[in-house]
Order: structure tokens, then sequence, then C-alpha cells
């Protein structure tokens, strides 16, 4: 029993830093289809990948962000962002490329995903239990360059958060504070947790499975049936993309790592409690503010497109110039 509570954690870290974060899902512990469809949607993908990663001991951060890349292809068969553009546009913001959304695929596979649905809150995860991978400790180390880097980013997806309550403050202020406290109270429930803990057994993986298998069907010929691609080029593309961060993943070299005790001069959950009160400051801000928001948001964005596929090069470079060694 006392595994669920570690588990509604990183689940409930997920559905923050990438759906209220991005302000896709506002009030969504007061929404049924949040509770039942979107939060165990994060939350089953992080478990699913994470019993990938432990099991096979691909943890780096390095790997970690490609199977948070993997996970962001959720995006073409259940919301067919991918393919059509986001659900409340008329269509791919700047186009497709061979049945691909140029802008969305850039941002949510590149970056979205993988760094703010997987990558974050594993990391964030980690931080709050207080214990982590022993190769995970540098990019946690508290400096002033880190603070600076942190503070500005919460200040920009503060634009984020508020845009996507459409600048009301009263709601973005539910959907912040709600899942802050959802997420205080699944972490006093789990101090006693380390990331190992969210090494399912085999047999509750396969029960994960089979039901992300099913989720994935049946949300391709249900939700949004309109935007399922006629053409056979936007599939080639989603597959190849599996095969190609998949064959990587594979040759990449176990990182053999272990679990350890965060000391002194690194992040900790008191500082997590200081990022959410700038962030709950930011918010409000921004929702006054809304034409710097927006501004803000507009420049953000376009940051997002172009950096993102140049971190991805990085990470697989990286990756397999290590393979060789």
């Amino acid at each position: 029993m006392k595994r669920i509570y570690p588990i509604l954690l990183i689940g409930l870290l997920s559905m923050f830093f990438a759906e209220v974060f991005s302000g896709a899902s506002t009030m969504w512990f007061l929404d049924p289809w949040g509770i039942f469809l979107t939060f165990p949607l994060y939350l089953f993908h992080v478990l699913f990948f994470l019993w990938i990663a432990l099991e096979y001991e691909k943890t780096s951060i390095q790997q970690l962000y490609l199977f948070g890349v993997i996970f962001a292809l959720y995006e073409a068969w259940i919301t067919k962002v991918l393919w059509a553009g986001y659900m409340d546009s008329a269509g791919p913001g700047l186009g497709t490329f061979f049945g691909i959304a140029i802008a969305e695929y850039s941002i949510l596979v590149f970056f979205w995903h993988p760094v703010m649905s997987f990558l974050v809150p594993v990391l964030v995860f980690q931080v709050l239990t207080g214990r982590v991978f022993s190769k995970h400790a540098t990019i946690l180390l508290k400096s002033r360059r880190s603070l600076i880097f942190v503070a500005i980013a919460i200040v920009v997806l503060s634009s984020f958060i508020a845009n996507g309550n459409s600048f009301n403050i009263v709601t973005a202020n539910i959907s912040v504070i709600g899942t802050l406290i959802l997420i205080f109270l699944a972490w006093k429930v789990s101090v006693s947790s380390d990331i190992t803990s969210l090494h399912l057994k085999k047999k509750h993986f396969w029960i994960l499975t089979a039901y992300l298998l099913i989720l994935y069907v049946v949300t391709f010929f249900i939700l949004l049936p309109e935007r399922i691609p006629v053409t056979i080029a936007p599939y080639i593309f989603i597959i190849l993309s599996y095969v190609v961060i998949a064959t990587i993943l594979v040759k990449s070299k176990p990182s053999y790592d272990f679990v350890e005790p965060l000391s002194e001069g690194f992040y900790s959950a008191e500082d997590v409690f200081y990022f959410s009160v700038l962030l709950l400051l930011g918010v409000n801000f921004a929702c006054l503010l809304p034409s710097v928001s927006t501004a803000l948001l507009t420049i953000s964005y376009l940051f997002l497109m172009v950096t993102g596929p140049f971190l991805f090069l990085k990470v697989c470079l990286g990756i397999i110039r290590e393979s060789r060694h």
C-alpha cells in the first residue's frame, strides 16, 4: 500500500509540469476528464518509461530525455496534435512536412514532453524525497547560475499558465494552488521513498502496458476522428521516430547508477517551496499584465521551437559518441 503514495506523487508532478504549466488543464482536479483520462495518461506513461529505464539501467539524464521523446509521440495517436495542430486550433501553426505539424512536433516532441512531462518530474521527485541517482546529482547542485536559470524559467512559464487560463486570475490560482496542495499531501506520505520505489513488479508493468494499448486504440478512433490522417506519410514519420529513438536507446550504454542521499548544497524540498511561491507571484502578475504575458509567450514559443531540435541533436550525438567508447 505504501508504494501507491510515491506513484501518486510522480503522477501529480508530471501532471503539474506538463498540463498545469502549459495551461492545457485548468482546474483539472475538479474535472472528470482531467481526473479519469488526463491524469492517468501522464501517470501511466511516466511509470511505463521509468520501468524500462530502471529495469535496463538506462537512467542517465540523456537517456531519460529520449524516453520522454517517445512519451511525446502519444500526441499523434491520442490527441492527433502532431498531425493536425493543437486541439483548439484550426490546423498546424506553421504548416506540415511529410504530414507532420512542424511547430508542434518541434516543441512537444523535442522539448515539452521529454523535459516537462518526464525529466523535470523525475528530478523534482528525487529532490522531494531527498534521495537521488548519483549521476543526477550534478544537475541538482545549487549554484547562483542555476538559481537564476530556474527563476527565469518559472517567470517565463507563468505566462503559459496565465494564457491557458485566459488570464483569469481566479482559475489560474486555483489550478496552481490546488495541484500544489495535492503534491504536498502525496509528498508528506512519500518521504521515506526514493526513485526505485517506482520500479513496478513485472506483472504490474504488463497490466500497465495493456491499459496504455487500450487507451491508444480507443482514443485514436473516438477522440477527434476527423483529424485522423488519410495518407500514409504521417504514420511512417511517427513510426520512424519510434524506431530511431528506440535504436539509440538500445545501443546506449547502461548507466549502472545507484541512489544516494542528497547532501547540503543541493536543491531541497525547501527550495521547491520557494520556487512555488515565485511561480504563484509570476502567474498573478502574468494575469494582470496580459499584453506583456502574450508577448513573452510568443517569444518563448518561437524560442522553444528553434532550441528543441538542437537539444535533441545534442543528446543523440552525446549518447552515440559515448556508446562508441
